[in-house]
């Protein structure tokens, strides 16, 4: 999972010969590679403004409250992992606060989340979680893995967050929207540093 991570990090600064083993190091092991769940990419058009982009935003991060929140139940025999992901649905929470402050300090007001689901309709539900995940699907895949493995998906999840975050910052004009979008692959740069440090602890 490390790996694809590192792959999808590195396409997107531009780099063109990129490759990664299907199963990752389990595989080129000899043992059983499982599956990871169908991954999308969430976008945000270039042309979208600072409202409907922290609208967006905040589904993703309510998305991955829910599914960490699936994960510290599923874990409740291992008191250490638990902790982190009780930790990552406060950090998701916080994430949601800091946003709709961010976007309220930036123009003086709340987004308007009445008009932005009827825009974007499910996209708003929370059923999607950073990496264009989806909730449902995450809470399945986890069933039957190890704490490492959901470690690692929770790894690939922050580092597409903070890819999709930092390519938005550079690539649209909005000058509130780009401000709101440093701080977020701040906050995901940080929430994937604590997770590694305690997969570094179980492999």
């Amino acid at each position: 999972m490390r790996s694809r991570s590192a792959a999808t990090f590195l396409l997107g600064t531009g780099l063109k010969n990129v490759y990664n083993m299907e199963g990752g190091i389990r595989a080129w092991k000899g043992m059983v590679a499982h599956g990871l769940p169908e991954a999308g990419m969430a976008y945000f058009s270039p042309a979208a403004n600072g409202e409907e982009i922290v609208g967006l935003a905040w589904a993703l991060e309510e998305g991955s409250k829910h599914f960490y929140q699936g994960v510290s139940e599923h874990f409740t025999d291992d008191p250490e992992a638990q902790k982190m992901f009780e930790w990552l649905v406060s950090a998701e929470k916080n994430h949601e606060k800091h946003l709709l402050e961010t976007y309220e300090g930036l123009t003086g007001v709340q987004p308007d989340f009445v008009k932005l689901r009827a825009k974007f309709s499910d996209s708003l539900s929370g059923t999607v979680m950073e990496g264009g995940i989806p909730v449902k699907e995450g809470l399945e895949w986890i069933k039957g893995k190890d704490v490492s493995e959901s470690l690692e998906l929770a790894m690939a999840m922050e580092v597409n967050a903070y890819d999709l975050y930092v390519k938005m910052s550079r690539a649209i004009d909005d000058k509130p929207a780009q401000q709101i979008f440093e701080k977020l692959s701040e906050e995901e740069q940080s929430h994937l540093q604590k997770l590694a440090r305690l997969l570094d602890t179980r492999v």
